[in-house]
């Protein structure tokens, strides 16, 4: 592959298939992290995770594979910001969930990407009943002994520290596997970490973006779904 191919293949995948509204919707909370960030100094590392944090968001409900590169950036910004708060289960999320799941990712969807013409989008898939009844089962236990451990390890707000982690990692796992319903475990997720993350205005303003990314998210892979079908 020759340069000029390479960048018509980046040109491809960071400028194509984008409707107004979402360029707008992108440009309005990468705007406003900036903004909360010049009225409240106190993290630029909060507000790179905040940043890259969004663009990767939208990305995924896009189906876009590039989402994993600024997922990297955000996961390795947001483990300090973590840290700096004392939220053990967020540090080992990810360390251990999110860094890791952005080589993983990649490599999976790679390997399942639409190949209809003009599209860029991953083949999403769809969770059964049963499926659904694994998740919800491997999720309740998980949490219940991850709070103990964090209990253990002396972490601050280990109740919800420890279920978003569970959500978490149940929604990552999804999200790699290119399930639809990772998005309704990703607004359950966003509305807990905007509680969570309260008293920090760049994580505040990043999760409610989150928040409505997941809900138009899961109507996007709702239409890949379909589509794949």
């Amino acid at each position: 592959m020759n340069f000029n191919q390479l960048a018509e293949q980046l040109k491809h995948e960071f400028l194509s298939g984008w409707k107004p509204f979402e360029v707008a919707w992108l440009f309005l909370f990468i705007t406003a992290q900036v903004v909360t960030y010049i009225y409240y100094p106190d993290s630029a590392l909060a507000m790179i995770a905040g940043i890259s944090g969004v663009i990767c968001n939208v990305f995924v409900s896009k189906g876009k594979i590039s989402n994993y590169f600024f997922g990297l950036i955000f996961a390795y910004s947001y483990f300090y910001v973590a840290w700096g708060a004392n939220y053990l289960g967020e540090m080992n999320t990810t360390l251990y969930v999110y860094i890791p799941a952005q080589f993983i990712g990649y490599f999976l969807w790679k390997q399942n990407m639409q190949h209809a013409e003009g599209s860029d989008a991953v083949i999403a898939k769809a969770l059964s009943v049963k499926g659904w009844a694994i998740v919800l089962a491997l999720m309740s236990v998980g949490t219940l002994l991850f709070v103990q451990a964090l209990n253990a390890a002396g972490g601050s707000s280990t109740g919800l520290d420890g279920l978003t982690t569970i959500i978490v990692v149940t929604a990552q796992a999804l999200m790699l596997l290119r399930y639809r319903e990772q998005w309704l475990l990703w607004i359950v997720l966003n509305i807990l970490s905007i509680i969570l993350w309260a008293d920090n205005p760049s994580m505040y303003i990043m999760y409610t973006a989150y928040l409505l990314n997941s809900i138009y998210g899961y109507y996007n892979w709702t239409k890949l779904q379909k589509a794949a079908a």
